[in-house]
């Protein structure tokens, strides 16, 4: 990869760099990116959403069954943390210059899809523990912890340090941060909204599979880049020195030993 091509990810992005920088990257990279999502989310195409909730049969007018929608759920928290360790891989290869690949991302990612998933189901926990106690204290630990997935993923740290990492990075950075990502949700609605209402009139049930997938493929890669990239450039914000050159390398303080995992 020639340099000019490199993803500098030492480089601080506001709100709107980040966008464009997202749909710059995902555009460059769409085979690549759509590939490695299809990997995880084509299973659950195929036997959730088109043999279980009968969506070969029936299309758009598929009634999800109750047992399927318990299924539907479980893999709506899995499929995202499984694709976002994905993408983060295929970032840092970019961000140092190389050439990624499907396989070459799978073979880095797989090790750590368990210790993502711990993070993340921690994350969840607490979350909900805040929005149970005062509605406040959960959206507060939503956004602090958002991007624990990347940090257990990246740094190799365990649910709870992977957890207080994202916490750290978001730290003084609560509002921006927070603003960011609501700024993400709005647009990724505006677009994905009316196309989940076109998809309810397919009635050629293995059309409606396909194309109800991809719209999943799509939609789930673009949120991991977006939330990736936020990562990287809150680190950037967070541990670069003052003064450094964007274009210089990044070693952050656990780069030499990876923080123990949690109990």
């Amino acid at each position: 990869m020639s340099p000019d091509r490199r993803l500098d990810l030492d480089l601080p992005r506001g709100a709107a760099d980040l966008i464009a920088t997202t749909l710059t990257v995902f555009v460059r990279h769409a085979l690549l990116f759509m590939s490695v999502t299809l990997i995880v989310v084509l299973p659950v195409g195929i036997l959730v959403t088109g043999v279980w909730a009968g969506g070969f049969a029936d299309g758009g007018d598929a009634d999800v069954p109750v047992a399927a929608g318990v299924a539907v759920g479980l893999l709506a928290f899995l499929m995202p943390v499984l694709v976002t360790a994905l993408h983060v891989i295929v970032v840092q290869e970019l961000g140092n210059g190389h050439a990624p690949t499907v396989r070459k991302a799978l073979l880095a990612a797989a090790p750590r899809f368990p210790r993502a998933i711990a993070a993340v189901l921690v994350y969840s926990v607490l979350c909900l523990v805040g929005f149970c106690l005062l509605v406040l204290p959960g959206i507060w630990v939503f956004v602090a912890g958002y991007f624990a997935t990347q940090a257990a993923v990246m740094e190799r740290r365990g649910p709870l340090a992977a957890f207080r990492r994202s916490s750290q990075l978001v730290d003084d950075h609560w509002w921006r941060t927070a603003g960011t990502l609501a700024l993400g949700w709005v647009l990724l609605t505006v677009v994905f909204f009316p196309v989940g209402r076109a998809l309810e009139a397919v009635d050629s049930g293995v059309l409606y599979v396909v194309l109800y997938t991809l719209v999943q493929v799509l939609q789930l890669s673009l949120t991991a880049l977006f939330g990736t990239l936020m990562y990287f450039s809150l680190r950037a914000r967070k541990e670069r020195p003052l003064g450094s050159a964007p274009g210089a390398t990044y070693l952050p303080p656990t780069s030499a030993a990876p923080a123990p995992a949690d109990p």
